[in-house]
């Protein structure tokens, strides 16, 4: 898998994304946050992404029930990559459309990223 779930500390969600993620490596995400916000949690992500390239096509990414039902239960997301990647990573993840704080950082600044997901 492109995505691995590396840790759940209380809310806090860390998550590794190398090479191309897939549909699966999404849905399996939804899952672990789905069943935080069913226990009244408030899930923060931290995604590192390394080598990353990009997602997988499929006519499925088109499906938003996750994003209607339970986005705006996902309090912050941190992204750490590549710069070249920060606009499709915020059109991929709704920045400007839901109540999530979503912020992207440069690898340099990880610890950074780790700090505000936290706060």
């Amino acid at each position: 898998m492109a995505c691995e779930i590396l840790e759940i500390d209380n809310e806090i969600i860390r998550i590794r994304i190398s090479g191309v993620m897939r549909l699966a490596d999404q849905k399996e995400l939804q899952k672990v946050a789905r069943d935080l916000i069913d226990r009244g949690l408030k899930p923060r992500l931290l995604v590192i992404t390394e080598n990353f390239e990009g997602w997988e096509k499929a006519e499925e990414w088109g499906d938003v029930g996750f994003l209607t039902d339970h986005g705006d239960s996902i309090v912050k997301m941190a992204i750490v990559g590549d710069e070249c990647w920060k606009e499709q990573v915020f059109m991929f993840t709704g920045k400007g459309l839901r109540a999530t704080e979503i912020e992207f950082f440069p690898p340099s600044s990880s610890k950074e990223a780790e700090l505000w997901v936290r706060a």
